[in-house]
């Protein structure tokens, strides 16, 4: 007796929208995040605490790469002594409001063109920035040149196999929609609610073990590490298996990883001196 095969799945823009119909009442992300005045203030103090605690940036010469608007980096300069330093692709409404003898923002793309001496800052740090990067590697590099021996570089990062990865949540319901569908489907579904994006928010697929590797191969010390999971939808999971039954269930359920990085002495492998 024949087997006759499941019908293919079409992932097209009819089951996006029956997806988004679905999850409607259950979004992935019930509170995404705000960016008005208020909402971006209290925001970049809470960040800006925990990175704190994590490496300390009390009266230390610091760097934000991919500063955005620069709330955090004022907060460094005001609340704890910071002499604060943020770089980005593109200059924002809030800088000169912002900018002062103790913070100092400027555009810069450190992996094309980097401003700065090797060995200037004590911290760095990047708040879900490098997933967007278009050369996370160079960037990588970079961030590593500009720290001194013994600097801490504090980072979150969104992993791309994570539930969330799209970027588009205000938008989309339900989970792993860049994993299922393609960018002209996204684009052409939210076009029709006059939303206009070019697909899924990502320059980069970079998962966990590139970053790992990279972070080895660049001289980086891991000196702590955490990710932040979403538990799996094992409905969803289990319906589209033909797609998400590709990549490890445990990729798939960590959105994001936050990380303490070191950079080593170099002259701690200097001949002589062992290692």
């Amino acid at each position: 007796m024949q087997t006759i095969p499941p019908p293919t799945v079409r992932y097209d823009v009819e089951l996006f929208e029956r997806l988004n119909a679905e999850y409607a009442e259950r979004p992935l992300v019930p509170a995404p995040r705000r960016y008005d005045h208020e909402a971006m203030i209290e925001s970049a103090i809470g960040r800006l605490r925990g990175v704190h605690r994590a490496i300390d940036l009390a009266n230390r010469k610091v760097l934000e790469v991919g500063c955005g608007g620069g709330y955090e980096l004022w907060h460094a300069a005001h609340a704890l002594g910071a002499d604060a330093w943020g770089v980005d692709v593109v200059e924002r409404r809030s800088w000169p409001a912002l900018a002062g003898d103790r913070v100092h923002l400027q555009v810069a793309d450190l992996a094309t063109l980097n401003p700065f001496a090797a060995d200037t800052f004590d911290r760095a740090m990047s708040f879900t920035v490098w997933e967007h990067v278009l050369h996370p590697y160079r960037m990588l590099v970079e961030t590593h040149r500009v720290l001194r021996p013994g600097g801490l570089f504090w980072m979150k990062a969104n992993l791309q196999r994570g539930p969330q990865a799209s970027h588009l949540y205000r938008h989309i319901a339900f989970p792993f929609p860049h994993l299922l569908f393609s960018d002209d489907v996204i684009s052409d579904a939210l076009a029709r609610r006059g939303v206009e994006v070019d697909g899924s928010a990502w320059v980069n697929r970079l998962t966990w073990a590139h970053y790992e590797d990279y972070f080895r191969e660049i001289g980086f010390r891991i000196l702590a590490l955490r990710f932040r999971e979403t538990p799996l939808d094992e409905e969803l999971y289990q319906r589209f298996h033909d797609v998400l039954g590709r990549y490890p269930r445990w990729e798939l359920s960590r959105d994001f990883f936050e990380v303490v990085l070191e950079k080593g002495d170099p002259r701690a492998t200097a001949p002589g001196r062992g290692g």
